[in-house]
């Protein structure tokens, strides 16, 4: 169901509760307490998060090495398959970058090889600038956002970042952990990681993981505690060759990913993108929508029980009119109640036009819970 609004952008979202006391009446009133006689009272909180659209940070972790370049090309050419399914949610306030590998071990080694040269090496943690943009806009900027324009197109360029004689030995996993480093994020990286956000790693490399001392256990243990202990918040991809696939179209680095990102996959519940596959494109839009999905439907935990019967969840701005607002209908496009929990579930599936500094409200009347587990129905006259 899409519903038009009348003004554009959705900026902190705020949960405001209309709570109202009911009470009831029942036969064995004089062996019970007075029933208190109704009481509105509104309160406003932030929800968790303190926003009202849900966020991300979606980094891909490109390998850069000499044998990568016709991987970059397929993973470019199949992007239009991803964003088609990720940017057709407008209420996902997202930030896409792109991160080379790393190579701490021959980081130091300056000799000159007769056919390459000296080697060319990134710098740790900091995404690349990003390719294709309008050209007037800031051609300085390392990530996407809402308000990127032609935004398919500029990640389509951009995750093709190119190959150069480096990196041999690859680290996937110490580029991530450097683009959560605050430093970095502050003075390199323009403020793209968002510790609050939902975090979605997509790795492209024909190469294992060999971060030193760093396994695939301890690296998602450090997501992990990163994102406060919740494991929701972090959705994995590799895009990766086929190591049992040994055709000339699906060839690897070394042995390929044997140990590490099989290991990191299966721990974090991550999906597997097969290079080598016809389907590799649909690969990568699945990963998108699980990703969609799971970043759009957002829990609100209310300060109330709740009559039931009497929830209203509406959008619109902090000054609109209870009547001007749009009311966000209850089903599966659009919110749910978890009883046991006390929680407005908003669907991932809710088709809403962004409207500058909306808000979703939430306003019922509060349960009497004692008045109904007495029976009491009806107020005493």
């Amino acid at each position: 169901m899409k519903t038009t609004l009348r003004t554009k952008f959705i900026l902190p979202l705020y949960l405001v509760a209309g709570l109202t006391l009911a009470g009831c009446h029942s036969k064995n009133s004089s062996y019970q307490g007075p029933i208190t006689k109704p009481n509105t009272v509104e309160t406003a909180a932030k929800t968790p998060g303190g926003v009202s659209d849900p966020k991300v940070n979606i980094l891909f972790v490109v390998d850069n090495s000499g044998s990568m370049k016709r991987y970059q090309e397929k993973l470019s050419r199949n992007m239009k398959l991803f964003a088609d399914q990720f940017f057709s949610n407008p209420r996902i306030d997202y930030k896409i970058g792109v991160v080379p590998v790393y190579d701490s071990k021959y980081l130091n080694d300056k000799t000159v090889y007769p056919k390459n040269g000296v080697r060319k090496m990134n710098p740790l943690g900091e995404l690349v600038k990003l390719k294709g943009l309008d050209p007037a806009a800031d051609q300085n900027q390392v990530y996407i956002t809402r308000q990127t324009k032609n935004a398919k197109e500029v990640l389509q360029a951009t995750v093709a970042i190119g190959v150069q004689w480096g990196p041999e030995a690859e680290e996937s996993y110490s580029p991530v952990i450097a683009v959560m480093d605050p430093k970095i994020n502050a003075e390199k990286n323009q403020n793209f990681y968002d510790p609050e956000a939902y975090l979605a790693i997509i790795f492209l490399t024909d190469a294992d993981d060999v971060t030193p001392s760093l396994s695939a256990d301890e690296f998602y243990s450090k997501l992990y505690a990163a994102k406060g202990n919740k494991s929701s918040k972090i959705l994995i991809a590799a895009a990766l060759p086929n190591i049992r696939n040994r055709s000339s179209e699906c060839t690897t680095d070394g042995r390929g990913p044997v140990q590490s990102f099989p290991k990191l996959l299966a721990r974090s519940g991550g999906i597997f993108a097969d290079l080598c596959s016809k389907n590799f494109g649909n690969h990568l839009a699945s990963f998108a929508k699980k990703l969609a999905e799971r970043v759009a439907s957002q829990k609100i935990k209310l300060g109330f029980t709740p009559d039931i019967d009497s929830l209203e969840v509406t959008y619109g701005t902090e000054t609109s009119l209870p009547q001007d607002r749009v009311i966000i209908p209850r089903g599966p496009d659009g919110y749910t109640f978890d009883v046991e929990n006390n929680i407005v579930i908003i669907s991932s599936e809710l088709n809403i036009e962004r409207v500058e500094n909306g808000q979703i409200f939430v306003k019922g009347v509060e349960a009497d819970l004692a008045n109904l587990q007495d029976g009491r129905t009806q107020q005493e006259e």
